[in-house]
């Protein structure tokens, strides 16, 4: 019997490999607070990576994290600690041995709840806004540079 292997939606190429699902909020609203930075990003990729959903938790361990993502113990413990700061993640002891195991919480989708939660993020946050209509007032000029005949030439 042969397998039937369901589609890949979510990439923009056909991918045989695996892949890691990344909500939207975590490339746009968390950017806004100063402490998140590129490394939490990656970090927070790596434990969804390696999320079980039988077990309902991700637990790699920080020497495959410091291996397979050429960061230090110190940049790793301060992303996760950043993390749980901005409560992307919960982490609690496991086992006999203790190790670390994570699990995820929903993230803040909307910039302006995330702003009023971590007061930090403001100052990112109006500069983003500053930056933003800087960008559509230069637009705008642009376009009153380039004479347009009529709106739809068609």
């Amino acid at each position: 019997m042969s397998e039937i292997k369901e589609e890949v939606k979510a990439m923009p190429y056909e991918c045989e490999g695996k892949w890691v699902g990344l909500e939207h909020a975590a490339l746009t609203v968390y950017t806004l607070h100063p402490e998140f930075r590129g490394n939490t990003l990656l970090v927070y990729a790596y434990l969804l990576k390696n999320y079980n959903r039988s077990k309902g938790y991700s637990f790699p361990s920080f020497d495959d994290m410091v291996l397979q993502l050429n960061l230090s113990r110190d940049v790793i413990s301060d992303s996760i600690a950043t993390m749980r700061k901005l409560e992307m993640i919960n982490a609690f002891k496991r086992g006999r041995r203790k190790s670390h195991a994570y699990t995820f919480n929903k993230l803040i989708e909307d910039e302006v709840e995330f702003i009023s939660r971590f007061k930090e993020a403001i100052p990112n946050y109006e500069k983003k806004l500053a930056l933003r209509q800087k960008m559509e007032q230069k637009k705008a000029e642009f376009d009153l540079l380039i004479p347009v005949e009529s709106e739809n030439p068609i």
